[in-house]
């Protein structure tokens, strides 16, 4: 468990200046789906790349990913 929260703790220090940026855009089911194995721990590398640039476009999908760390 705690290297899941390592991975997400360095994804979000690699990409938090940037929030600011974001719109606020819906979230897809594809989204959500990634969102939630991003949490689990469930992403190689590639797809975490790709998760986070949807991300950094996405405040809607970043709050739900912050949500699902939160265990809400």
């Amino acid at each position: 468990m705690t290297s899941q929260y390592n991975t997400i703790h360095q994804f979000l220090q690699n990409f938090a200046p940037e929030i600011g940026g974001r719109s606020v855009d819906t979230v897809t089911p594809d989204l959500q789906q990634s969102i939630a194995a991003f949490a689990q721990g469930d992403l190689d590398e590639t797809q975490v790349n790709e998760l986070s640039r949807e991300l950094l476009a996405n405040e809607s999908g970043l709050e739900m990913l912050a949500a699902m760390i939160k265990g809400e």
